[in-house]
């Protein structure tokens, strides 16, 4: 029977408890420990599990003789190398320091090959209590899993009393040295400087305070990610009352860094998360500014004592004054960089530097908040709240949309003025003018602060309010109401507001066949932009009428070489690949892009999407080829268009090497790629996110776990933030499946839920994204042991796929997949045989050549031959499937498990039932 873990939180109720029966004294601690069953039955286990390894501990008395580790020096160290510490064996030393000595490691007990930083630390006489203390801790730290912590993997005790910590090694760079050599700006600093705040944030949540943050302790590898070292490492090796703190006044403690601490620190007094505040300010005012708060550190430790407790810090402004060097490695000039630092992020670090803790940012993550909020031009917290720096903040960050926003209102006075002429009445001319000047009046009214209670308000949210007011102020007028209309529901469209788009946009349709405007170029516009909403909703076939007949009158008014009329085309073609009609939609497409091509030329955009389209819609129909072509003329074409244009085309050629089972090639394409898309859209747009989620998929399916899940964290906490519907549940689709490959349904299946709710409430649009997040789910009842719940979700998802598709479609044959491992759990493979053959054709007809998925399917399939039948014939036959699979693995890291996983299978009988468990575990690679 599987052992699930304990949740945190049960462990910190547990050894909440722990502590309880250890504060009692020996008299009474029987009738605490009643006490406690009493009300924590079921904690109560655990708990007697843990005082019994505490008695085991001190009858042992491990520490009764401890030794000191020796000193750095390579000949004192030299009878350590070789040590094996369990399943470690000691290499060469790495470094050292107060707390004791850093190794580096390699796994010696022949599972997997592996490395890992072992420090050994300075043995001092501990109690049994205080031996098993470390053993838990030790515990509850390794349960510290985040992209941006190195995990603690062991701890122990060597035979000599010697306390050891088997960490994850990291091949990096302190981070100052980092950023230094590469000549980082302010910005690019800060967010690295953030992923740092998420890891103390993350270990703050679990009740954890690292009490040394420094840049030694903070490595950035050669991918630009950091990693914190040591974290909790001062927690285990310090007493309940921290009394040795009190001696930095004297020498530095083990595990503490002088330049590093906190007051509160200096002077003995207890350690919170706010202490870690405290570092990190010290840090990231080393970032920016190259120096350290206390300008006259070089008197000695008791001097900068008194400076931390005492002293007021310097400013960063005065800090890079007295560091001119500073901006050379920086890349900035002195002046430039006093500009960047000055106000919002002096206050920033000001407030993390604050002597008394409470005066301080309250969390980590409220610091790493105020700096996200600083980039993104909002007023941080630690600023005082005024209408000028709100304003201001409301100027800067809103730059572009404001003028757009007033470029349109002013385009739309002067069309109303000129409208108006045509009115013989010069008093209803100016009634006119004035309606229309209200509206205007009441949207720009509502970029105030004041008037909004807010500093940011989205143009999305001005133009809805816009639009209310035109509705209102303008009802008794029509037809002004009609002119009005166009332009807002444009721009409502354009910022993603879909439902008051197609109201305004209806109602502008309306004026404009009432006015016999249907000739027009403006007629065509709203057209094109009500067809297009309207497919997006899942109204497809109201959609598919507004196109012909936007074309139908295009062809009769000698438009058909307008923008809106192509666009007609490519709409059309997208339709008829979302209903599966692959073969007229290819037809379609071409066309379209002919068309573009002959009458706005190869470098349009409208060219470009079509183009694009064509080889989504050839992929699908299985010719790679012939879609990798089109891709290539798509990027051919944007040689000489714009920027913009040529970043997608090489999003999309990217997305094809992902598609192609090329993950290598997609992420060296998506690396630089992604760059370039924060530059040019920023760091919240969905196409930045969706590029980070591909380069986490990439990464996965390369081997390459750790890289993947930083990649995929990246994406995941950018698209909780936005504002686009389904990002977030999409990303979070990719991080279930993910965790489904590493057998963690725990962490799968809420999010699965969360999203299939999200997508069954969708339009039509959404019926893909639900099946796959039910095919998930499925997925999760198998691994769980549940056939049977798992094969009734894929009948569903079948016959869902097959409504939405048809008979074919690259989502039907990871369904059938399962569904056979399925029946295979439930009747054995050779009922299971058909089923593995259906899906394995269905992948071999629509998956190209040289696709690493073509194997796996054959290895599948071969598989349940072989259990079905054992002859000579089916051994051989899985027997070259696993070699042409493990040839296309050969350069994954995690190769060389596979071969465990192949020895499983070859030595299956033809009546074996085997379990879903290591079939599952092939669906990982």
């Amino acid at each position: 029977m599987a052992i699930t873990a304990p949740s945190t939180q049960a462990w910190r109720e547990v050894m909440a408890l722990f502590d309880r029966w250890a504060d009692a004294d020996e008299g009474t601690r029987a009738a605490e420990l009643k006490r406690i069953e009493a009300e924590h039955p079921t904690l109560y286990p655990r708990l007697m599990a843990m005082i019994e390894a505490d008695r085991a501990a001190e009858a042992r008395d491990f520490l009764a003789e401890a030794a000191q580790v020796p000193a750095a020096e390579p000949e004192a160290a030299s009878h350590w190398t070789g040590t094996r510490l369990g399943a470690w064996a000691l290499r060469e030393p790495v470094g050292s320091g107060g707390m004791g000595q850093v190794w580096l490691a390699t796994r010696s007990d022949g599972l997997y090959a592996g490395r890992a930083a072992v420090k050994l630390l300075h043995a001092t006489r501990m109690d049994a209590q205080a031996q098993a203390r470390f053993a838990r801790e030790g515990e509850f730290l390794a349960r510290l899993t985040h992209p941006h912590i190195a995990q603690l993997l062991d701890a122990g005790l060597t035979a000599d009393g010697t306390r050891y910590l088997v960490l994850e090694y990291v091949p990096g760079v302190r981070i100052d040295h980092w950023c230094d050599a590469r000549k980082l700006g302010i910005e690019a600093r800060l967010k690295l400087f953030m992923q740092v705040c998420e890891a103390v944030a993350f270990a703050h949540s679990h009740l954890v305070v690292h009490r040394d943050l420094k840049p030694a302790n903070i490595l950035v590898t050669d991918e630009g990610h950091a990693k914190l070292l040591d974290f909790g490492v001062a927690k285990l090796l310090a007493g309940d009352d921290d009394a040795e703190l009190t001696e930095l006044t004297r020498a530095a403690p083990a595990g503490l860094t002088p330049e590093y601490a906190a007051p509160e620190q200096i002077e003995g007094q207890p350690i919170t998360t706010a202490t870690d505040v405290y570092a990190l300010g010290v840090v990231l005012f080393g970032l920016l500014s190259g120096a350290r708060p206390y300008a006259n550190t070089s008197r000695g430790v008791a001097a900068l004592a008194r400076a931390i407790v005492e002293e007021p810090p310097r400013s960063l402004t005065q800090a890079l004054r007295e560091s001119p060097d500073a901006s050379a490695s920086r890349g900035a000039t002195l002046a430039s960089l006093q500009q960047a630092v000055r106000g919002d992020l002096e206050t920033i670090v000001a407030k993390a530097l604050k002597k008394a803790p409470e005066e301080r940012y309250a969390t980590v993550q409220e610091l790493r908040d105020d700096l996200q909020r600083h980039l993104d031009h909002q007023p941080v917290s630690a600023q005082v709240d005024t209408f000028g720096y709100r304003a201001r903040k409301f100027a800067q960050r809103n730059r572009v949309q404001v003028a757009a926003l007033a470029g349109v209102m002013l385009s739309l006075v002067l069309g109303i003025t000129a409208t108006a002429w045509q009115w013989r009445s010069a008093v209803h001319e100016a009634d006119r003018t004035k309606a229309v000047i209200k509206v205007l009046t009441h949207i720009f009214t509502d970029l105030s602060p004041e008037e909004s209670g807010k500093a940011q308000v989205p143009v999305v949210e001005l133009l809805r309010k816009g639009w209310s007011q035109a509705k209102q102020e303008l009802q008794s007028d029509p037809a002004l109401r009609g002119e009005v209309a166009r332009p807002l529901g444009l721009m409502l469209q354009s910022s993603g507001d879909m439902a008051n788009a197609l109201e305004a946009l209806t109602i502008s349709r309306q004026h404009l066949v009432d006015s016999g405007q249907t000739s027009t170029p403006q007629y065509l516009q709203v057209m094109q932009s009500l067809a297009y909403m309207k497919s997006r909703i899942g109204q497809t076939e109201e959609a598919k009428v507004l196109l012909a007949e936007l074309i139908d009158v295009a062809q009769r008014t000698g438009r058909s070489s307008t923008v809106e009329a192509v666009n007609a085309q490519i709409e059309l073609g997208e339709i008829l690949r979302r209903e599966g009609k692959l073969a007229d939609a290819q037809q379609q497409l071409a066309k379209a892009a002919t068309l573009a091509a002959r009458h706005l030329g190869a470098a349009h955009p409208s060219h470009i999407h079509a183009l694009q389209e064509q080889a989504v819609a050839l992929r699908e129909l299985g010719r790679w080829p012939e879609a990798r072509q089109a891709l290539a003329s798509a990027v051919q074409s944007v040689a000489s268009a714009k920027p913009v244009h040529g970043l997608l085309a090489r999003y999309d050629l990217a997305m094809f090497e992902l598609d192609l089972g090329q993950y290598r090639e997609a992420v060296k394409q998506l690396l630089p790629l992604i760059d370039e898309l924060r530059k040019y859209y920023g760091e919240g747009d969905t196409y930045t996110i969706y590029s980070l989620a591909s380069l986490a998929i990439g990464h996965f399916h390369g081997g390459e776990h750790g890289k993947a899940a930083v990649a995929l964290d990246d994406a995941l906490q950018r698209a909780i933030r936005s504002s686009e519907p389904d990002v977030r549940q999409i990303v979070q689709t990719i991080a279930a499946r993910h965790a489904l490959r590493r057998d963690d349904c725990f962490l799968a299946e809420p999010l699965l839920r969360a999203n299939l709710a999200h997508f069954e409430s969708g339009d039509g649009a959404s019926r893909p994204f639900a099946e796959r997040n039910r095919m998930l789910l499925a997925e999760c009842e198998l691994r769980r042991g549940r056939a049977t719940a798992a094969r009734a979700l894929l009948d569903v998802t079948l016959k869902h796929q097959h409504e939405i598709y048809g008979p074919r479609h690259a989502d039907l044959w990871p369904t059938l997949m399962l569904k056979a491992i399925a029946i295979d759990a439930e009747q054995g493979a050779a009922v299971a045989s058909p089923s593995y053959d259906a899906a394995c054709a269905m992948a071999l007809a629509l998956l190209p050549e040289g696709h690493p998925d073509r194997r796996k399917v054959q290895v599948m399939r071969d598989q349940a031959h072989w259990r079905s039948q054992a002859t000579p014939q089916h051994r051989a036959a899985l027997l070259a499937s696993l070699r042409a699979y493990g040839e296309v693995l050969a350069q994954r890291p995690d190769a060389q498990t596979f071969s465990v996983l192949s020895k499983e299978l070859l030595e299956q009988g033809p009546t074996a039932r085997l379990s879903p468990s290591p079939l599952l575990a092939l669906m990982a690679y």
